[in-house]
This record gives C-alpha cells, sequence and structure tokens, in this order.
C-alpha cells in the first residue's frame, strides 16, 4: 500500500512538503518526504543587530529531504493506521544573501555583501497517530519527535570585509538566539567556514494525505 501526503500548516511557516510511503511488511514503513523552504513565512527571523555588526532580516531559501522509518505498533483493520513509532534523518541545505554594515576597530565602516550556506545533517526518533477519515483519505499527526542536527555554516565574501570582521561575527552568533541558549560555540576561520555545530530539534505537524 502507497500513502501520500503533505504538511497543511507548513506553508505558513513559508516551506512546502510532501511524503511518500509505503509498506514493506504487514506493520512497517519506509518514507521519504520531500521539501522546499521559499522564504521565512509568518516569523521574521531578525538579523544581527549589534554594536560591530548589523544585518538585514535573514531569509534562508533552500530543500530538505528525511527519509523515515515507521512501526505501527496499533493493531487496526487497514495496515499502517493507528499508533506508530520510528526513526527518521534530515537532511537540509539553505542559503541566503547577508547584506548590512560593519564597523571596525578604527571606526571604518565596511558594506556587507556575503553570500551563506548551512548544511544541516540531523538524526531522532518519533511518536505520532495515523487517522482514517474517509475511505482513502488520512490525517497524520506527527505527536513528537525529538532529535540532534549537526550544522555547518559556509560563508563567501562578494565585497571584501576584514579579516577581524569573523571574530566579532563568531562572537555575535554565539549570542543569537537559539544559539545563545544552547551554548553553541561558534568558530568561524578566515574561510569562512565553520565546524559542525550541533543543535537539539524537535519534529512534530500535521499532514492530510490519501492511500492506494
Amino acid at each position: 500500500m502507497n500513502h501520500v501526503s503533505a504538511d497543511i500548516f507548513l506553508p505558513v511557516f513559508g516551506t512546502a512538503q510532501f511524503q511518500y510511503e509505503r509498506g514493506f511488511n504487514k506493520n512497517m514503513t519506509a518514507s521519504l518526504s520531500m521539501g522546499g523552504k521559499f522564504s521565512s513565512g509568518i516569523f521574521r527571523v531578525e538579523g544581527i543587530d549589534g554594536n560591530r555588526i548589523m544585518t538585514d532580516d535573514f531569509n534562508f531559501k533552500g530543500f530538505k529531504l528525511i527519509p523515515e522509518f515507521r512501526w505501527y505498533v496499533q493493531k487496526t483493520s487497514t495496515p499502517y493506521y493507528g499508533f506508530y513509532v520510528g526513526a527518521y534523518a534530515k537532511f537540509q541545505r539553505t542559503k541566503d544573501e547577508i547584506k548590512g554594515i560593519y564597523i571596525a576597530e578604527d571606526e571604518t565602516q565596511h558594506e556587507l555583501q556575503i553570500d551563506a550556506k548551512i548544511r544541516t545533517f540531523g538524526y531522532g526518533l518519533q511518536v505520532g497517530y495515523k487517522l482514517e477519515v474517509y475511505k482513502s483519505f488520512f490525517v497524520d499527526f506527527i505527536i513528537f519527535g525529538p532529535g540532534l542536527t549537526f550544522n555547518t555554516f559556509e560563508l563567501k565574501e562578494k565585497v571584501p570585509v576584514p579579516e577581524a570582521f569573523y571574530d566579532d561575527l563568531s562572537e555575535a552568533l554565539s549570542n543569537y538566539g537559539i544559539f545563545e541558549q544552547w551554548g553553541a560555540d561558534f568558530e568561524i576561520n578566515p574561510n569562512g567556514e565553520t565546524e559542525r555545530i550541533a543543535l537539539p530539534a524537535l519534529r512534530y505537524g500535521i499532514k492530510v494525505g490519501y492511500s492506494f
């Protein structure tokens, strides 16, 4: 049996995502979700507003792939419905052009035009419930999906900036949003790259779909 579905709320956050799921025995399935991020959605992602670095708001765009395994633990009249547990992996690549101003120690101003890329690999576990609502139509609730992601940042200058900029940027990002909350240690080298940065993740959502 094949199931296709789409997350009905992700477009609000600037993302479209679709999933294909196929059973390979009486209570186990494998699936692949494919998605594209086309904007920040209704929530603005604020830029950096520090003493030396000021940037426009961020608007990263890109794609992601999520392979997934599920084990349906509840016996139902139709296969692959009811409660399930599973595991997933996540591959994502996004990019944005960072624009702003950098003020060096000698008070000179430098224009920022930097192409930024983020590569993400993650994995986790999840619990959910799939409900058949009308004939072959269903609603899939991903209730809880804790995970861990590893992120690599890459910056490419379009306009040259002083080497000291990267030290100031490392400090600014370490104090930015979720990175500050989880104590992420940014170290951006003069080549504009970071080591892999580990961050927690939580997967959840509501999908509607059709089985055939």
